[in-house]
C-alpha cells in the first residue's frame, strides 16, 4: 500500500506568501497535535520547564563519586599516618576566615531577603562540619582532643545542623 502525501503548490497564492502558507500550515498541526494531547489527558494545558531528570549535572556527580570512593582506597592504603605540613596556619586561618564569610553573607542575605541565603547557609554549615571534623581527626592526644570534641560537639556540629534548617527553610518559601 502506497501513501500519498499532498504536495505543495510550487509558488503560493498571488497575494500571500509562502512563509504565511507555511506558518499556517505549521501552526494547524501545532494545534492538532495539541487537542491530541488534551483529550488523552496527557496535557493539562499548563507550560512547563523541559527538564530531564538526569541531565549533564547528575552524570558528572556520578563521575565524582566513581572516581573519588576508589580514590580513597589507594590514598588509605598509601598515606603516611603523620605528615609535616608546610602551611599549617594558613589552611586553619583560611578556613575560618571563609566561614566566618559564608556566616557574615548569610545574615547579610537572610537580613535583605534575598533568595542566595540557602547556598551561602549551605557553605557555612558545610564548613563548619569540615572545620570540626579536621579538628578532631588532627588534634594531639590529651586536652587537644578534649577541646576539639567539645568545640565539635558543642559548636561546630549544632552551628552547622542551624545553618542547613536556615538553608531548608529558606529554600521552602
Amino acid at each position: 500500500m502506497t501513501t500519498t502525501f499532498p504536495q505543495p503548490p510550487l509558488s503560493p497564492p498571488v497575494g500571500r506568501p509562502l512563509t504565511v502558507q507555511l506558518g499556517d500550515a505549521i501552526d494547524d498541526r501545532v494545534a492538532e497535535a495539541l487537542d491530541d494531547y488534551i483529550a488523552e489527558g496527557r496535557l493539562d494545558g499548563r507550560i512547563r520547564p523541559r527538564r530531564s531528570p538526569g541531565g549533564l549535572a547528575a552524570l558528572v556527580a556520578a563521575g565524582v563519586a566513581a572516581v573519588l570512593l576508589p580514590w580513597c582506597l589507594i590514598l588509605a592504603a598509601t598515606l603516611p599516618s603523620t605528615y609535616q605540613a608546610n602551611h599549617w596556619k594558613l589552611t586553619w586561618i583560611g578556613l575560618d576566615v571563609l566561614t566566618a564569610i559564608a556566616a557574615g553573607l548569610t545574615a547579610y542575605l537572610l537580613h535583605t531577603r534575598n533568595k542566595s541565603a540557602v547556598l551561602t547557609a549551605m557553605a557555612a554549615g558545610t564548613l563548619l562540619l569540615t572545620d570540626a571534623w579536621f579538628d578532631v581527626s588532627t588534634a594531639g592526644a590529651g586536652f587537644d582532643l578534649t577541646l576539639a570534641l567539645a568545640e565539635a560537639l558543642l559548636l561546630e556540629i549544632p552551628l552547622a545542623v542551624c545553618a542547613w534548617v536556615v538553608a531548608a527553610r529558606e529554600l521552602r518559601r
